[in-house]
């Protein structure tokens, strides 16, 4: 979804000439071709990076460092290979590991903070990193240039670049991304079946992202543990505080919990102060 959703975007903007999909399975890459998502497409990695400028990784997290290791074997001179990867460090730390400075690829560790619960590429959206948040992570490796290049990338198809250390990455993402995933799932998981059919919207908004694809968030979650245990943590000390105030019947202390939540919740959705 997010790999066709970037072909759409660049395909509409004309940002590239060429988009070349590369794909694992037939069946995919007839999907891709008939939403028009890619100019042309093929199941060999070599011959779809060869003459590629910019390489966009957009597998599965557990799949990323070893793919943009391959393709660093096909590149041409100066190419430069980034990801759509939802968690930096793990996969930054495994790639500059072994794919040097002196690497004709450039490597540069990116992910678009856009996407749904929605899996494959008749899911993607040509409208999908329009005003989303791309966070580009930046090492003492990164090539400078490359950095530049990707950043204009990302902005040209529509996204708010913002540069950050892969640490840095990793701990923001945990918090307004990977913990909210988790409590979707575990809400979704805790309600016995039976109660579902009083289930309303409520319910179906807090519970969404919980479709999503349960082996992609398993490499997402194990990939950055340590981050998302302490974002754990911060969650677990608020719901706390809400749930003693409740059993007690601290009102005043309730509504103060609630309010100042909801106060960030609409500063995010509405920009009120």
């Amino acid at each position: 979804m997010i790999g066709g959703s970037i072909g759409l975007a660049v395909r509409k903007r004309k940002v590239a000439g060429e988009v070349i999909g590369v794909f694992r399975r037939p069946s995919t890459m007839r999907k891709a071709l008939k939403a028009r998502a890619v100019s042309r497409g093929t199941l060999d990695i070599k011959e779809g990076v060869r003459r590629a400028d910019l390489i966009v990784i957009a597998t599965p997290v557990g799949l990323i460092p070893e793919t943009v290791l391959r393709a660093a074997r096909f590149a041409k001179k100066g190419a430069i290979i980034t990801d759509a990867g939802s968690t930096k460090a793990w996969i930054v730390e495994k790639v500059e590991k072994k794919i040097g400075t002196s690497a004709s690829a450039h490597f540069v560790g990116s992910h678009p903070m856009a996407g749904s619960e929605q899996a494959g590429v008749e899911s993607a959206r040509v409208d999908l990193l329009n005003g989303s948040p791309c966070i580009i992570t930046k090492t003492a490796k990164t090539d400078r240039l490359a950095l530049k290049k990707v950043s204009r990338f990302w902005s040209a198809l529509g996204a708010k670049v913002k540069i950050m250390s892969p640490k840095e990455h990793d701990r923001s993402v945990s918090l307004v991304s990977h913990l909210p995933h988790i409590v979707a799932f575990a809400l979704a998981g805790a309600v016995p079946a039976g109660e579902l059919e009083c289930a309303a919207e409520g319910f179906r908004d807090t519970t969404r992202i919980a479709s999503s694809d349960p082996g992609l968030w398993a490499d997402i979650f194990t990939t950055n543990r340590k981050e998302i245990a302490k974002a754990a943590k911060l969650f677990d000390l608020y719901y706390r505080d809400i749930v003693k105030a409740i059993k007690s019947s601290r009102r005043a202390d309730v509504v103060r919990l609630l309010a100042k939540a909801k106060s960030k919740r609409d500063k995010l959705a509405y920009g009120e102060k």
